[in-house]
């Protein structure tokens, strides 16, 4: 009877296919995009798209760092049973959401002229870049609150809804892509056009979330409070924040050096490998996507078990995926240079040696990404931000000057691998000394503390009866051990009778075999017994004794009299009861 990860891998393979359906969506979303700018416009217009992303993260950047920040704040409150600041944190970061990229689009007749010349540094292909920019800054607050809303779907039981917002998009996207360009001859306008249109489409997955009755956020009114949730939302978000900046500023400078030194073809070839990074992120982000998705309820739920199955199992599914593409990259750089128009000729000889060098960076690109997703959701937004800045500006840039001076764009691709490499060592040599120094949490590179069995009964049950009588059983003898009282402990055995009985009871109506986690802590001021299963959604609060043929649970009166603290939550689609009973001394 001890602690397995049968709800958590349970939860992670639920959660998975969401999570990577959203993250292909958006990634095959920008991929393809590429491809049928490419393939209908040509090679420039590719490479202009790709020197206007600095303008694009620009405007996204607070929408990122809201939604991510702020989905990780609700995450982590819901996992501490604090519906009132998770609330607080979904309402506050969409109005701030609202108005940050409501400004932004004051703008669009004014700045992406100068912003397209000042970025491509000749009339040809800023000419490309400026219609580009100008619809992007005008469909930018459609683009805010659609990305905002699917991060706190998807920590509040609705990661499909979140999947589906960005599949929906991403579909209308490309089938626009053609109509606007192809048979409107909109040109860039038209691609840009076509990815607002298609968020506004997906969209129609919020009315979905807001006529369920399993999701736990709420929108409430804006008070005093709501600057203060913003602030914590927006301080969660800080390393995706840094992140889209160093990605910006990294672009700019980069790009600029390749157009201005190496010429437009090389930068058509670099605009292909900047594509590489799409389709690894394709490959591996959904699965890094389960540690922001159910990390952070973990961790306000202080389930650290169940936080290194996560990180195990998700480290372990990326690898696997990175390892097969890599193989594909080496096998096959022709075919990936080819469906971005680069078929023959010195620019398909440079793409096939580029596409291969620039592979080598890609497991060291898995860890790096998996390092800013886990220190974000725990709250750790500063070890976090030192990965992003590490990874994504303070080594790849200076490095990938020196590489074009040396190699060309040889020398590109082979510093972006080594950098993505020299960030992992780096960064956890300054998680290291930071633990030293006791500026961070110890515990390794998960920073999470390890939980002593003489303080702690952490155990999966299976859903029968035998095993639930065998727990309190156990219970019994794990209080007397630790010299809790008689009369707590009697108590602490009715609720597990009670609660756990009816899970087995009423909880599965499939047959299967099932298990519930099952923890009791002794904490410093009070004991804290915790019972979770994924079957039936059931509040126990909320039962009515007077209903006849329900459930039946006549001590669950009694249990709520005696004790200090009673609380229900429904998070990751599980069901979360906790009793709380104060120590008296």
């Amino acid at each position: 009877m001890e602690r397995n990860a049968y709800l958590i891998n349970k939860k992670i393979h639920q959660y998975i296919l969401p999570s990577i359906l959203m993250t292909v969506a958006m990634q095959l979303g920008n991929v393809v995009d590429g491809m049928i700018v490419g393939n209908l416009l040509g090679a420039e217009a590719m490479a202009a798209i790709e020197i206007s992303v600095p303008a694009l993260l620009l405007l996204q950047m607070p929408a990122m760092m809201l939604a991510m920040g702020g989905a990780a704040e609700a995450a982590v409150q819901l996992g501490k049973r604090e519906l009132e600041k998770a609330n607080g944190a979904f309402s506050a970061s969409l109005a701030a959401g609202a108005a940050i990229s409501g400004v932004f689009a004051l703008f669009a007749p004014v700045l992406p002229k100068p912003l397209s010349y000042a970025l491509c540094g000749n009339d040809a292909l800023a000419a490309l870049a400026e219609p580009y920019i100008m619809v992007n800054f005008a469909g930018i607050p459609i683009l805010t609150i659609a990305i905002i809303f699917c991060y706190f779907m998807n920590a509040d039981n609705h990661p499909q809804l979140g999947s589906a917002l960005f599949i929906i998009a991403n579909v209308v996207n490309l089938a626009l892509d053609f109509i606007f360009i192809k048979g409107f001859h909109l040109g860039m306008a038209g691609s840009a056009l076509s990815t607002v249109i298609g968020y506004l489409a997906g969209m129609v997955t919020v009315a979905a979330y807001f006529r369920s009755k399993a999701r736990m956020l709420r929108l409430c009114k804006l008070d005093k409070n709501a600057i203060s949730y913003a602030a914590l939302s927006a301080k969660a978000g800080i390393p995706s924040a840094a992140f889209t900046l160093m990605s910006a500023l990294k672009s700019v400078i980069i790009n600029s050096a390749i157009v201005r030194i190496l010429g437009n073809d090389p930068m058509a070839v670099y605009s292909v490998c900047a594509n590489a990074v799409l389709i690894a992120e394709l490959c591996v982000g959904g699965v890094i996507g389960l540690v922001q998705n159910i990390a952070g309820i973990l961790y306000g739920e202080r389930d650290y078990y169940g936080i290194r199955v996560l990180c195990k199992r998700a480290l372990a599914y990326s690898y696997f995926a990175i390892v097969l593409l890599m193989a594909f990259f080496f096998a096959f750089p022709q075919a990936i240079a080819g469906l971005f128009g680069i078929t023959s000729g010195e620019m398909l000889s440079l793409c096939k040696t580029a596409l291969r060098i620039f592979a080598c960076g890609f497991p060291f690109y898995v860890f790096n990404k998996f390092l800013m997703a886990y220190y974000q959701t725990i709250l750790q937004a500063g070890l976090s931000t030192v990965v992003t800045v590490l990874q994504g500006f303070a080594l790849i840039v200076p490095l990938t000057l020196v590489g074009i001076y040396l190699w060309g764009i040889y020398g590109v691709c082979f510093m972006a691998a080594f950098s993505e490499a020299a960030s992992v060592l780096f960064a956890n040599a300054w998680r290291i000394l930071g633990q030293k120094k006791g500026r961070y949490a110890p515990g390794g590179v998960y920073m999470l503390p390890k939980v002593s069995d003489e303080k702690s009964l952490d155990c999966s049950v299976e859903s029968n009866l035998n095993e639930v009588i065998a727990f309190r059983e156990r219970l019994f003898s794990f209080c007397k051990q630790n010299g809790i009282s008689e009369r707590d402990a009697n108590i602490l055995g009715l609720a597990v009778e009670e609660l756990a009985a009816n899970i087995v009871k009423y909880g599965y109506l499939d047959g299967r075999k099932n298990y519930m986690d099952l923890n009791f802590t002794i904490q410093d001021d009070k004991y804290m017994l915790r019972i979770r299963d994924d079957g039936v959604p059931f509040n126990p609060l909320e039962y009515s004794p007077k209903e006849e043929g329900a459930v039946t649970l006549g001590g669950i009166a009694l249990i709520r009299k005696m004790a200090s603290n009673f609380q229900y939550m429904r998070v990751l689609n599980m069901n979360n009861t906790v009793i709380e009973l104060n120590i008296n001394i």
